[in-house]
């Protein structure tokens, strides 16, 4: 009978993710993310980070794109705009915003997704600001200044 685990090949440690984050943002519990850090006013309409890593054989930072377009679209008045690229701590991001409609409140996320090589499969590291509510410009500068100082190291301590 097989046994499997963690670290393994098909399941490897995950890379590091780190960022530099306003003064009054709080780390909170990540739930299904990685981390999630929150600006400290609290509430649903709090900007927030939020990091994840995605493992497959053969999916694509496309992929995932398409995924996370698709859910945006789902929402009222779903939209997204075209990806983008960008190049944030030695590595090549691919980025995509997306905005609906939610309690009558626009919501704005900006996801950025970078593939980082591990053996016999790829992590897709995914870091999201998600934006909402009458302070949303302000906060939105914020979000962008803070996800333009991610930093990402894969397991093995490789640089990108």
């Amino acid at each position: 009978m097989p046994t499997v685990g963690h670290p393994s090949a098909l399941s490897p440690q995950l890379p590091m993710i780190e960022l530099t984050v306003p003064d009054g943002w709080v780390a909170e519990p990540g739930g299904d993310a990685l981390f999630r850090v929150t600006h400290g006013r609290g509430g649903d309409l709090a900007p927030q980070l939020t990091a994840y890593v995605h493992t497959s054989r053969d999916s694509t930072p496309d992929d995932l794109v398409d995924d996370l377009m698709s859910q945006a679209e789902g929402h009222d008045e779903g939209e997204c705009d075209p990806t983008f690229e960008v190049e944030l701590g030695e590595r090549r991001w691919t980025g995509l915003n997306v905005s609906w409609v939610e309690g009558g409140e626009p919501v704005y996320l900006v996801h950025l997704l970078t593939a980082v090589g591990a053996g016999e499969v790829t992590q897709l590291v995914r870091l999201t600001g998600r934006i909402a509510g009458p302070d949303s410009e302000s906060d939105y500068d914020a979000v962008q200044d803070a996800m333009e100082t991610v930093r990402v190291t894969p397991a093995g301590g490789d640089s990108p």
